[in-house]
């Protein structure tokens, strides 16, 4: 097995046995991590536009200190004094007033006033009035005298002029410092998140390696109780199955003797003989009874011959007797250990006898398989169905496999019933 396979196989066998809370545990951390770098990235994009609406309103207030726009025809030279004591200088690296029909009315670069460009959508905007503020990568042509090519920072604001004509004023701010201040506030916030995420993340794996901790000593409990009470129950299996053999089967031949020598020593046609001979004949039935449930307690453990030969010989006894085909699939790489075994050979014993009583079937089909870190039982026959409500046999197989970390599902299937019964496989000690 390879080594991805046996992570694989490992995170599947401890995802079975964190148990439902274990699960729910696992499913808020990553609910919770989702969640978290959602916030985050929220958190940085609104850090950043409200960045940019800061500095838009604080160059809107510097606007309105500036004197009415005159128009390309005006002063423009007292404009740019204005322009230049109180708005031009530190972060602000250039200064424009667009005409609605795209062309540059004034700039603080004399070199571009009077050429025209297109409109970008945030001049347009401006022109009805709304106040903008983007970040660009100074590649437009009409950005190509601006100081630093790497980025600048755009501000649209409306602009009022002598005559009561719109116009729109656009100030290019330096970016520098805008990105560190969002770098440091970007920084901060992740670093906040991340903290109170490594603190959740390491609660909730504190608190799921507890839940499988609590869980796989409870199982190894069950195991060892199992183990004990299947040993126990194999032993008087075997002191019954001895006992009926010697105290009960070798009386029966014994009486059997008797009774045919008996007859023996009587003339045919004598009414003793015709008693004897019934006798007997109720001697052998009940030897044939005898031998029939000597042979069923021998099958009980499947530990003597393994659990594939052991289902095998539980689809050969039920054919035989009750006509009910049984196909078997149990082609296993390795053999189950002792509780594991003695719990599918049970519970393959149990649905075997619900089929025959209820089921009404045919065929039925059992497969046993152990991959994923867990060994399945699965029976399905082709009947007319079943009760409601679980028996006693199949309710202790239920609360049997549930103490070992499995469980038992029945349900009706296309044209039968299916029974579904796994468990979890026990970790195999060293030699």
């Amino acid at each position: 097995m390879t080594r991805l396979a046996q992570l694989i196989r490992n995170a599947r066998r401890d995802w079975v046995e964190i148990g439902g809370l274990g699960r729910l545990a696992v499913i808020g951390i990553v609910a919770a991590l989702g969640l978290t770098l959602a916030l985050g990235f929220f958190i940085t994009a609104t850090v950043r536009s409200d960045l940019l609406s800061a500095r838009a309103v604080f160059v809107h207030t510097l606007a309105n200190r500036l004197p009415p726009f005159p128009g390309p025809d005006g002063d423009l030279a007292a404009f740019d004094d204005a322009v230049r004591t109180t708005i031009l200088g530190g972060e602000t690296v250039r200064v424009k007033v667009w005409a609605p029909d795209g062309t540059l009315a004034y700039s603080d670069a004399p070199d571009i006033i009077g050429r025209r460009f297109a409109l970008a959508p945030e001049v347009e905007a401006a022109f009805s009035g709304v106040q903008a503020a983007v970040i660009s990568d100074a590649s437009d042509p009409v950005h190509a005298l601006t100081a630093d090519p790497k980025g600048i920072i755009e501000i649209f604001l409306p602009l009022d002029g002598t005559d009561d004509r719109r116009w729109v004023m656009e100030v290019e701010q330096d970016v520098t410092a805008f990105d560190a201040a969002l770098t440091r506030t970007t920084r901060t916030t992740w670093l906040a998140i991340g903290t109170g995420l490594a603190m959740l993340g390491l609660f909730m794996v504190v608190l799921v390696q507890a839940r499988a901790r609590d869980l796989n000593a409870r199982r190894r409990q069950a195991e060892r109780l199992l183990s004990s009470s299947f040993r126990a129950q194999e032993e008087e299996r075997q002191r019954i199955v001895g006992a009926l053999h010697d105290d009960i089967g070798q009386p029966l031949y014994r009486l059997l003797y008797g009774l045919e020598g008996a007859r023996a020593k009587l003339e045919r046609g004598e009414a003793v003989s015709g008693e004897l001979d019934r006798l007997s004949r109720l001697v052998r039935d009940i030897d044939g009874t005898l031998r029939s449930e000597l042979r069923i307690l021998h099958q009980e453990a499947a530990d003597d011959v393994g659990l594939g030969v052991a289902l095998h010989d539980l689809a050969e006894t039920t054919e035989r007797e009750a006509g009910l085909r049984v196909i078997v699939d149990s082609d296993l790489e390795e053999e189950p250990d002792e509780v594991v075994r003695t719990a599918l050979y049970r519970a393959a014993k149990e649905a075997i006898t619900n089929v025959r009583k209820h089921a009404d079937a045919t065929t039925v089909d059992m497969a046993v398989t152990g991959d994923g870190g867990r060994w399945r039982l699965r029976v399905i026959d082709d009947g007319t169905g079943f009760s409601a409500e679980p028996g006693l046999g199949l309710s202790t197989m239920r609360e049997r496999f549930q103490a070992l970390g499995g469980d038992v599902r029945i349900e009706r299937v296309a044209g039968g019933t299916e029974l579904v019964a796994w468990i979890p496989a026990t970790e195999r000690q060293p030699a």
